[in-house]
This record gives C-alpha cells, sequence and structure tokens, in this order.
C-alpha cells in the first residue's frame, strides 16, 4: 500500500514540477504565471507530504511486525 502512495506522491510532485514550468513558459501573461506557480507549489508540496505519510506508515508497519 505505501509503496502505491509513494508512487502518487512522485507523480503529484512532477505535476507541480510541470505546472510551475508552464507558467514560467506563460509568463507573458501574469495571471497564467500566477496560477501555475501556485498550483505547481501547491502540487509539489502535497507530493511531498503524501510520499512522507506513505514513508511513516511503511515504518509503522514493519515495526508492528517485527516481533523483535
Amino acid at each position: 500500500m505505501s509503496a502505491s502512495k509513494t508512487t502518487i506522491g512522485y507523480i503529484v510532485q512532477l505535476g507541480g514540477i510541470a505546472a510551475f514550468a508552464l507558467g514560467a513558459v506563460l509568463s507573458f501573461h501574469h495571471a497564467a504565471i500566477a496560477a501555475s506557480f501556485a498550483g505547481g507549489a501547491a502540487a509539489f508540496y502535497v507530493g511531498k507530504k503524501i510520499r512522507m505519510l506513505a514513508a511513516s506508515s511503511a515504518t509503522v508497519a514493519a515495526s508492528s511486525t517485527n516481533p523483535h
């Protein structure tokens, strides 16, 4: 389960980077760059949080199944 959350986190982060780059390409329109930068930054942050949650749940699951 955590592997899929990690993958989703990577995909969301890549989407954020793409949106941020698109904002730079569309920078001649101020509204477009603002929306792309904000959306890209938000997606990058959300992707990072998803990956962090996946890593912490994997750690908890591993420690709960370890009999030592």
